[in-house]
């Protein structure tokens, strides 16, 4: 049985100019106001886009590290609203004979919303050719490496947290959407884990 990962991320714009066409992706064809436009341009500029993403540099280095960690599973980026997409992520995972795909995203929390989006991004891109592990929460991390490498979660090997931020308004509206998304994650996660019950 071969195993691959698939790790996900939400995608940011390599530089200021990708701004307008990762909008339009992540609004789905809905119109968009010059004035919205022209606010997250200002806020990525803020981050740094000029010529390179540090957000997507970030989740390249997690990838690198992950393999590193896993040693002979290999790991594939796939983004939600950027390239590489989760699709071609998968395209990869199966095009090296993968069986099974480990789908894991950069996020601490579960929403149905939220991470049950790049779950079904990932389902439709495998169309059943692989069987699917999806780790819809990052809260068991150790049991997420027992599944991928036991034999160095018992050497105690570690994981490294990370997630996208989100270049927010205000530090204020930030904190309370920010604290609204983690309750309602907190009070959504499903009762069934596919890794089976806690240890």
């Amino acid at each position: 049985m071969s195993t691959a990962v698939v790790l996900m991320a939400y995608g940011s714009p390599e530089r200021l100019d990708d701004v307008p066409a990762y909008y339009a992706d992540i609004r789905g064809g809905r119109p968009i106001k010059p004035e919205q436009l022209e606010d997250l341009v200002e806020r990525y500029r803020r981050l740094g886009i000029e010529d390179g993403s540090p957000l997507n540099a970030i989740t390249e280095q997690t990838r690198v590290a992950l393999e590193r960690q896993l040693g002979d599973v290999q790991v594939f980026t796939g983004m939600k609203h950027w390239t590489p997409r989760i699709a071609d992520a998968a395209e990869r995972a199966l095009a090296i004979g993968a069986d099974t795909v480990v789908g894991l995203v950069l996020a601490p929390h579960w929403s149905e919303l939220s991470i049950g989006g790049y779950r079904d991004q990932l389902e439709a891109a495998l169309a059943g050719r692989a069987e699917l592990l999806f780790i819809e929460s990052r809260a068991r991390r150790r049991r997420r490496l027992d599944v991928l490498v036991p034999e160095r979660v018992a050497d105690g090997g570690t994981v490294a947290r990370t997630g996208h931020p989100r270049p927010p308004r205000g530090a204020a509206h930030a904190g309370r959407s920010q604290s609204a998304r983690l309750s309602g994650g907190l009070r959504r996660r499903p009762s069934r884990d596919p890794l089976g019950p806690r240890p």
